[in-house]
């Protein structure tokens, strides 16, 4: 019995979330975007047809409302997805066109033209920023590359000079110590020279 409660709970929870997650009072335009192309994924058609519907709805009850500002700002995420994934959705057969017809209704609302102009131009804030960003992080990667890139080389330049000193100093101490020892043969012959000569 527990187990089955448990199933039961984790089945209600999951399903309670994937309502919300197209409920347009709980959920972002763009997290209703991510809930549709979470079930396009997954490949249910029935699921899909359902979550498209439940959209449609509320979409039609904003417009009823007369909500420019909110059905405008849902609508516009709304017909990119089905823009973007009108092959897919054909694909499983699904029928769009009571949705775009609430869509259409949307743009032909007064006042939802400037709305749709601001969201655009929102968006192209934002996406400017971004890109700003990104060429600003880009350029601190590069400087940040060379910087290191110079560091390396210089430390490697203070590397070869001291293996070349290093390397100085051992092969002077060789000479010294050659010159040594050969100073001490020369010594040798000549006292052994010496020392012949007197035997002599």
């Amino acid at each position: 019995m527990a187990a089955i409660a448990v199933m039961c709970l984790t089945g209600c929870n999951k399903a309670n979330t994937a309502e919300e997650a197209l409920d347009f009072e709980k959920a972002t335009p763009e997290a209703v975007v991510s809930a549709l192309a979470e079930k396009v994924q997954a490949g249910d058609a029935t699921a899909i047809t359902a979550a498209l519907e439940t959209v449609q709805t509320q979409l039609a009850g904003l417009v009823d409302a007369g909500n420019v500002e909110k059905v405008t700002e849902y609508a516009a995420k709304i017909k990119t997805f089905v823009e973007e994934n009108a092959e897919a959705l054909k694909g499983f057969n699904i029928d769009v066109t009571p949705l775009t017809a609430v869509i259409d209704k949307v743009a032909a609302m007064p006042g939802a033209a400037q709305e749709a102009a601001e969201d655009a131009a929102q968006d192209a804030a934002e996406a400017a920023q971004e890109q700003v960003e990104g060429a600003v992080n880009e350029a601190a990667d590069a400087a940040q590359g060379a910087v290191n890139d110079a560091v390396s080389a210089g430390q490697k330049a203070v590397n070869d000079a001291v293996s070349a000193g290093q390397k100085a100093v051992n092969d002077a101490a060789n000479a010294g110590a050659k010159a040594v020892e050969d100073g001490k043969a020369k010594t040798n012959e000549a006292i052994q020279g010496a020392a012949d000569k007197i035997k002599l």
